[in-house]
């Protein structure tokens, strides 16, 4: 189920997500990593909150809306990103962006627990399925071994600094 989120926290007025990778190592008993960085990706045009008055471009406008590094690279305002110490390019490292929250009044290191927390529940809610699904694959596999999967969690930030699961890859 999903749900559009009609307040995003925004910085520079855009809207951003964040990518941050995940290894898991087993899944019984569930043994996960989280790098300690990540990337941001970054809307090209100013977000606008949608209401009932809002026009059909408004509307349409993928580059307000979405945070996809495919679809904003397409856009004419995208700023590509000078090395890991940008903070001004539509892709920016987690790093940079946990500083300039810091900046604007966030506590990086909750907003860091509370997505540690989303992620943790995520891979709880699935962690039997996971098991099942690798001892079908793998049976011969009595140590939980033989593989890892590196997952890529999309995290977005209601106007709070709330962390919210957008997707999992």
């Amino acid at each position: 189920m999903q749900q559009y989120m009609q307040h995003p926290h925004l910085i520079d007025g855009l809207k951003y997500d964040l990518r941050l990778y995940v290894l898991v190592l087993s899944c019984e008993p569930l043994k996960v990593y989280l790098y300690n960085d990540g990337l941001v990706r970054f809307a090209t045009h100013k977000y606008k909150p949608i209401d009932s008055n809002a026009d059909k471009a408004q509307l349409n406008n993928l580059f307000m809306h979405l945070t996809n590094f495919a679809v904003n690279k397409e856009s004419e305002h995208f700023i590509a990103p000078k090395g890991t110490n940008d903070d001004t390019g539509h892709k920016r490292t987690l790093r940079k962006v946990l500083e300039r929250l810091k900046t604007l009044g966030h506590d990086p290191d909750s907003i860091m627990g509370e997505i540690n927390d989303v992620i943790i529940k995520t891979l709880i809610s699935i962690q039997h399925d996971l098991a099942h699904n690798y001892r079908t694959c793998q049976p011969a596999d009595l140590e939980n071994a033989m593989c890892f999967e590196i997952l890529g969690f999309d995290i977005i930030l209601d106007e709070k600094g709330k962390a919210i699961l957008l997707e999992v890859n």
